[in-house]
């Protein structure tokens, strides 16, 4: 599970986490960040909420960075850091009320398994937001500035396994999960989300 990392793209962040908190309103419970990398998707959902955060990542080195950052931010919401790979996640069914992940599918051994290991510690009643893009909140000029220049620089490196629009509908097919959906950022521009609600 390889993750982002971009500073660029640190004034992105807190923009999701609103989202994510605006349309789903989940904020007590537990929250896993999958594919957590430095954590930043993670810290700016602790730092709006109450929820138990679990930093998770197959990369010991992405964790330790992780555990910098949100150690320099003084939470005060449970945290835990786990090493491990989605498509095998150490956790009970039904462990989570919000799964968060940002930019680490395209790097999924198996997306369809992580899709459905994800679909599986999920609770019921709970939302798992899993995909690429820079959220509904970004502003426009913000936008321009930022989307895909990552990607498109992975990309000529060989790496990654980009999904957006029918492929990721597709994909979403192939993993035979329910109450899942394809979302995009902006109203008639390609899906970079998968949204599972459980």
């Amino acid at each position: 599970m390889q993750s982002h990392g971009f500073s660029k793209l640190a004034p992105v962040y807190p923009l999701i986490a609103q989202q994510i908190v605006d349309d789903y309103g989940i904020t007590e419970g537990i929250c896993l960040d999958i594919g957590t990398g430095p954590g930043y998707v993670g810290i700016e959902l602790a730092k709006i909420t109450g929820l138990e955060m679990y930093f998770i990542d197959d990369k010991q080195d992405a964790l330790d960075k992780a555990k910098k950052n949100v150690s320099a931010c003084g939470l005060d919401n449970k945290e835990h850091f786990t090493k491990a790979d989605v498509c095998d996640l150490p956790f009970e069914d039904g462990f989570a009320d919000l799964i968060v992940s940002r930019g680490s599918l395209w790097f999924w051994d198996d997306q369809i398994k992580g899709l459905q290991q994800i679909h599986r510690v999920l609770k019921f009643g709970g939302i798992a937001f899993v995909g690429g893009g820079l959220g509904r909140y970004c502003p426009s000029s913000m936008r321009m500035r930022l989307k895909g220049k990552g990607r498109k620089k992975m990309e000529k490196q060989g790496k990654g396994n980009f999904l957006k629009g029918a492929g990721l509908r597709s994909l979403l097919e192939k993993t035979g999960l329910d109450g899942c959906r394809a979302i995009s950022d902006v109203e008639g521009e390609d899906e970079t989300w998968i949204e599972i609600r459980k």
